[in-house]
């Protein structure tokens, strides 16, 4: 009789280990998140997203991700997609305006039904990527990080720093429509402003060049979207150095390595508020009742070793409201 018992016992631990390891793995169960991005300047996004999802309550045992970077080549951002594409996460995080255009042709190419969150794009609507922003419709939504519709703000803010400002070279891409529709956005604020702008296209190879040529005395220069200027973004701040001429970008992460200012949402602050987005879709929610969202917070920063540098008269106003950072002091970015 003991050894019947004995037998029983046994069967019945073996049993519950089985359906303990059984239910762990269900436990552990996780989602694939892919991600897209275009080059290495925005994997603070990707920072963002994952700090806010750990913010939120999900584990990294719950999300796994599957990282595309496409390190600033196109073509290689087309095979990722497909490569992605076949392999149908969950749902796929578009770090910026080319990723999220190119990943929409190739769904809509190969009928895919994937949520996407766009983790900060200019003009969403304008691109054809939704139908309304307060209702998406179809797969797409995220933030709209407003950077077309700032750019006017951004020259007026730069030209009202440095009062002497009399021309502006405008750093666009003709390749990128965001880019193209924020130059005409600079332009008419140019009119109001009373500043003679100066459109430099950085989709050719000698734009830098000509640049370097032409800036002279009372010059400035103005960074507009793409992530080709992005990608250029220590030859530019190299230029402005060796002319001693301000200059204005989008991102903090421009004004950390030596740009005059920035004005506008963080790569982080995109990529945390967008993880707002995920949560809701993984809960179940469709991207296209989610309305697009503008971004938590615009940030205006000024470097302050590169104000200290140039000997240009400023508006103490505008440094007053200003966030002055000192990145060789701080060793780091400051979100």
């Amino acid at each position: 009789m003991k050894t019947k018992w004995y037998f029983f016992f046994l069967t019945m631990i073996a049993v519950s280990a089985i359906l303990y390891a059984w239910l762990g793995i269900q436990e552990e169960e996780s989602v694939e998140i892919g991600i897209l991005m275009i080059g290495e300047n925005r994997y603070e996004k990707f920072t963002g997203l994952q700090e806010g999802l750990e913010d939120l309550g999900y584990s990294r045992q719950e999300v796994q991700y599957r990282v595309m970077n496409a390190k600033d080549d196109e073509e290689r951002l087309s095979k990722q997609i497909d490569q992605l594409l076949i392999e149908e996460p969950d749902l796929i995080v578009t770090l910026g305006g080319i990723e999220t255009q190119s990943l929409k042709k190739k769904m809509d190419q190969d009928h895919k039904q994937i949520p996407v969150v766009f983790a900060g794009i200019a003009a969403p609507k304008e691109l054809g990527l939704i139908e309304d922003y307060k209702s998406p419709g179809g797969l797409f939504t995220g933030i709209n990080n407003y950077h077309e519709s700032i750019s006017g703000k951004r020259l007026e803010m730069l030209t009202s720093l440095v009062p002497q400002i009399e021309r502006v070279h405008v750093i666009y891409d003709s390749k990128i429509e965001v880019s193209k529709l924020s130059l005409q956005e600079t332009r008419a604020a140019a009119i109001t402003i009373g500043v003679t702008v100066i459109p430099c296209d950085a989709s050719s190879n000698e734009s830098l060049d000509t640049l370097w040529k032409s800036a002279g005395t009372k010059d400035a220069i103005l960074v507009l979207p793409s992530f080709r200027i992005e990608s250029l973004t220590d030859e530019i701040v190299k230029l402005t150095k060796e002319k001693k001429i301000p200059a204005m970008g989008l991102y903090d992460f421009e004004a950390e390595k030596g740009l005059l200012a920035s004005y506008g949402a963080s790569f982080h602050s995109q990529g945390y508020q967008a993880s707002r987005f995920v949560s809701l879709i993984l809960q179940g929610n469709k991207p296209a009742d989610l309305p697009v969202e503008l971004p938590d917070g615009i940030r205006f920063v000024i470097n302050q070793q590169t104000k200290d540098s140039l000997g240009v008269t400023y508006n103490q106003d505008l440094l007053y409201i200003a966030d002055l950072i000192h990145p060789e002091a701080q060793g780091g970015r400051k979100r």
